[in-house]
C-alpha cells in the first residue's frame, strides 16, 4: 500500500501573496501590503472561529478578510472588483517547485492527497487551474468538519477519509502551525521552509525540513 503525503494547499502548492500583483493593478500602486494583511487576517479569522465553536466557509472567511484589509488602508474598491479579488483565490498560481516535485513524488509511488481549509470548490478550483490535479488523487477539505486548521477534527478527518491511522500519512506544510497540528493529531511531518525561519517554539517540531519542494524526493526516498 502506497505511503500517504497530505499537501497543504494556500502557502505549500499555490501562492495567495502572488494576488498582490492584481491588487496593484486595481489600487494603482503597491498592493503588497493589503495582500499580507488579507492573508494574515484570513488565518487569525478561521483560528477565530474554530476557538468559538463558529463556522462560516472559508469562501466567507477569505472574504471577510478582504474587508479588513481595504478598511484598515482605507481604501474602497467597487463590489465587483471586492468579488473578483475573492475569486482569483480559484486560480492561484503554483510555486514553481510545486509540479515537478508533486510529478517526482508520484512516479516514486506515493499516493498524493491535499488537505486544505478551502471549501471542495475553491480546492477543485485551484488544483484544476494550477494544473497541480494531475497528480493528487485526493481532495480533503476542512469543510467537511465545519472546523480550521489546527484543530485536531481536520487531521482526523483526513486519516479517515484516505483510510488509515493518522500515522500512516504525512503532513506536507509551509505553514508552522499545520505542522504542530498535524504531529500533535498523530500524522508525521515535512515542514517546507521556505521563508528561511525558525519553527514554532510551541509543540514538536517536524520530522523532515526542506527549503523547497524540490527537495522532498530525495528526502523521502532516503
Amino acid at each position: 500500500m502506497a505511503d500517504v503525503l497530505a499537501f497543504d494547499l494556500y502557502g505549500t502548492l499555490v501562492n495567495p501573496l502572488a494576488i498582490a500583483a492584481h491588487l496593484t493593478e486595481i489600487l494603482g500602486a503597491d498592493g503588497s501590503e493589503v495582500s499580507r494583511q488579507w492573508r494574515a487576517k484570513q488565518l487569525e479569522y478561521s483560528f477565530r472561529l474554530t476557538v468559538m465553536g463558529s463556522y462560516l466557509d472559508f469562501r466567507a472567511v477569505t472574504a471577510a478578510a478582504l474587508e479588513f484589509a481595504l478598511a484598515s488602508a482605507d481604501l474602497c474598491l467597487t463590489s465587483g472588483q471586492r468579488r473578483d479579488l475573492v475569486e482569483r483565490y480559484d486560480h492561484l498560481p503554483p510555486f514553481t517547485d510545486a509540479g515537478p516535485a508533486l510529478r517526482a513524488l508520484a512516479e516514486g509511488g506515493f499516493e498524493l492527497a491535499v488537505l486544505s481549509n478551502g471549501t471542495p470548490d475553491m480546492i477543485a478550483a485551484c488544483l484544476a487551474s494550477s494544473g497541480l490535479d494531475t497528480w493528487i488523487t485526493h481532495q480533503l477539505s476542512a469543510d467537511e468538519v465545519r472546523a480550521y486548521k489546527p484543530s485536531a477534527r481536520v487531521y482526523l478527518y483526513a486519516a479517515q477519509g484516505m483510510g488509515r491511522p493518522a500515522r500512516q500519512l504525512r503532513l506536507i506544510s509551509a505553514n508552522a502551525f499545520d505542522i504542530v497540528g498535524a504531529g500533535a493529531a498523530g500524522m508525521r511531518t515535512a515542514w517546507v521552509n521556505r521563508a528561511g525561519t525558525p519553527f514554532d517554539t510551541i509543540g514538536e517540531p517536524p520530522e523532515i525540513v526542506v527549503s523547497d519542494l524540490g527537495q522532498l524526493p530525495q528526502m523521502l526516498a532516503g
